[in-house]
């Protein structure tokens, strides 16, 4: 679902500890090739295996994991339905979904996602588990493995945004952007769930998905707030209270038309090599909207967000990171927060407070 990387090769992760790895499905047989294929890469651990939820549960009570495979088309019980369970005694384990039925029902990936899952994999047929499925498993696992042991920033890389200004009125924002991309998308749906209404100027959100999943993942954020929330369309004038979602095939930005602001698509961007670009978005709002723009960047792999950054610290714009102990990932934020242009490092909690705090008079 998201870009792709090359595994180092063993000789540069000598010394490094296994990624310990839980592998649940219903299938003897998958579960025995997920075992051979992660076991072969050399970096993974296999700690235990479950044919259902509930052994599942039994063994995370037993053994510690960095990642859990989870397959959520089961019999006795959907891996759906029980993956809020799986991640309260998963102890900080990365979900990963695999499974059928995340690419063929669209809607199943973005709910597994929602309700706490990493990332999510499409189980390929009886006769396609070697070649591109076995490197892009093992990529995900890796990744997702690393991210999970990363070591935490040096003493003064965090800090927080000071507890006394936090009850205080801030400068209420023209526009909110957020950009995330693995691990974002639950912190998404908590903040959206808790915009005041009062916050009536226009949130823009680049998240890293396909194009196919974006109508419905505008259509699980409408569920969670009474402004209007939809797919950017290229030629929309911007409108307050509104919510736009960067589809998946085209840059979302922002550009002047006269007195109004308008949504705009660029097809091509040469400053990042992700799809849709955060940059991209934070580079236009930095040039129509200036300090009055409010940024906020959550979990996600690579640095995708610090160029359109550096514009907008530049025009003294305030630009919220998501703090490395609640990211799944702390790529995004990191980039940002290591090069010095976080005005804030935050938890989502602290995130929903200060948005509060905007429109307090």
């Amino acid at each position: 679902m998201f870009a792709r990387r090359k595994v180092a090769p063993p000789e540069e992760r000598k010394g490094t500890p296994p990624i310990r790895v839980l592998l649940v499905d219903d299938s003897n047989v998958v579960r025995s090739i997920f075992a051979r294929v992660l076991a072969d890469c050399g970096q993974v651990e296999i700690v235990g295996e479950a044919a259902s939820s509930a052994e599942a549960l039994q063994h995370l009570k037993r053994q510690r994991a960095d990642i859990i495979l989870l397959d959520i088309e089961r019999p006795e019980r959907t891996g759906l339905d029980a993956l809020p369970e799986i991640l309260d005694a998963a102890a900080g384990a990365r979900v990963l979904v695999v499974s059928a039925f995340v690419e063929e029902n669209g809607p199943a990936a973005i709910r597994a996602l929602s309700l706490g899952a990493c990332d999510t994999l499409s189980k390929p047929g009886r006769f396609g588990f070697s070649g591109k499925f076995s490197e892009t498993l093992i990529e995900k696992v890796v990744r997702l493995g690393r991210s999970a042991k990363a070591p935490s920033p040096r003493p003064g890389e965090q800090s927080s945004f000071p507890a006394s200004r936090m009850g205080q009125g801030e400068a209420k924002p023209h526009c909110v952007a957020i950009g995330a991309s693995t691990g974002g998308i639950p912190v998404i749906y908590e903040i959206v769930r808790s915009l005041p209404q009062t916050l009536d100027c226009p949130v823009f959100i680049t998240q890293h998905l396909p194009d196919a999943f974006m109508e419905f993942f505008a259509r699980q954020l409408q569920s969670q707030t009474q402004k209007r929330v939809c797919v950017a369309v290229a030629g929309d004038v911007v409108a307050d209270n509104t919510i736009y979602i960067s589809p998946g095939d085209a840059h979302l930005v922002c550009q002047r038309d006269g007195s109004r602001v308008v949504i705009g698509h660029l097809r091509h961007y040469a400053g990042s090599r992700y799809s849709p670009s955060v940059d991209a978005l934070l580079e236009s709002v930095a040039e129509i909207y200036g300090q009055n723009a409010l940024a906020i960047i959550l979990s996600g792999m690579g640095n995708d967000g610090a160029q359109g950054a550096t514009r907008l610290a530049a025009k003294q714009a305030r630009i919220f990171v998501q703090d490395e102990e609640s990211s799944v990932v702390w790529g995004m934020p990191g980039a940002i927060a290591r090069a010095g242009l976080a005005t804030a490092i935050m938890p989502p909690a602290h995130l929903t407070r200060y948005l509060h705090s905007c429109v307090r008079d």
